[in-house]
């Protein structure tokens, strides 16, 4: 089961300065570059270490997307040792096969590997779990005015409650992140990263002191990502994060709630919420990438 975009079809065509590029998480996703509208492919799980593509599969799309003339990034999520070990076999084929790919970076320990066995090599960019937007779906509603709502007490008396929308500095705070910092630009550019990935977040963006290029994902917002896989399994449930049957892969579930504006969508370890990109927004947040994911990711 897979949730598509075909309602933003509409937006790529009007998009002619922005490099198009698209999210593909399985071997079967490579059906979306039939028709030609990309320049790039992502590659790779971005949440979770048991789903590292393994090398051969790694070989095969990087093949065809070299064959087509795309660009190619990989990415990776955050790890534990082993899943480091397993990223290093990919890194290791990249430097043998002399590609100067770019990878996107969601753990600090990934980026010391990187930094200290393979400087310079590569082009690097800051991944979404790293970036550490505000991502809750409820923000939309926080930061703009709201009707007065009557509410019954236990104690049966009704109430009128009266939002307070938040001054200026926090609704451009809640739109930011540390990565408008000027200073952690820099700290950045030690590394050799020159691009950071940003979710199209409900409440918008306060791209203000970004240096670095900036690529921007549509659909899907990720919410919160933990190492504990809440699919519910025998397995899970005994032995917690140590077992994996990959359950993601062939189901997710979809969370409702009055008190949030966006349906949620929970699958693997990681919650998203869906907030498609509207086109005039991406000449106004001065995004030079649109990272498109036709399917929901896992």
């Amino acid at each position: 089961m897979a949730i598509t975009m075909s309602s933003e079809r509409s937006i790529k065509g009007s998009i002619t300065s922005t490099e198009k590029a698209v999210h593909v998480v399985s071997i079967n996703g490579m059906k979306y570059l039939k028709d030609d509208e990309y320049h790039r492919v992502y590659w790779g799980n971005e949440f979770c270490q048991n789903l590292i593509p393994p090398l051969e599969a790694t070989q095969k799309v990087f093949e065809r997307v070299e064959k087509q003339g795309l660009g190619f990034t990989y990415v990776t999520p955050f790890v534990t040792e082993h899943g480091l070990q397993r990223l290093r076999d990919t890194f290791i084929w990249f430097k043998e096969a002399n590609i100067s790919c770019e990878i996107v970076i969601n753990d600090w320990g990934v980026l010391q590997y990187l930094k200290s066995e393979c400087d310079g090599r590569f082009e690097l960019a800051f991944g979404r779990l790293l970036v550490r937007q505000q991502r809750d779906p409820s923000m939309g509603h926080i930061i703009r005015k709201q009707l007065p709502v009557a509410a019954k007490g236990k104690d049966g008396e009704i109430r009128i409650f009266v939002h307070k929308v938040p001054d200026k500095r926090y609704q451009e705070g809640v739109k930011a992140s540390y990565v408008n910092s000027p200073s952690f630009a820099a700290f950045l550019s030690t590394f050799g990263i020159n691009r950071v990935e940003l979710n199209n977040l409900i409440q918008g963006l306060n791209v203000k002191g970004i240096t670095c290029k900036k690529s921007i994902y549509t659909p899907f917002v990720n919410i919160s990502t933990t190492r504990f896989c809440p699919m519910e399994t025998t397995f899970q449930k005994i032995y917690r994060i140590n077992v994996c049957k990959k359950e993601c892969q062939r189901y997710y579930d979809i969370l409702r709630n009055r008190a949030i504006p966006k349906v949620i969508y929970k699958r693997g370890n990681t919650v998203f919420y869906r907030n498609p990109l509207n086109a005039a927004l991406i000449q106004q947040y001065d995004v030079d990438r649109v990272v498109y994911q036709p399917e929901l990711p896992f």
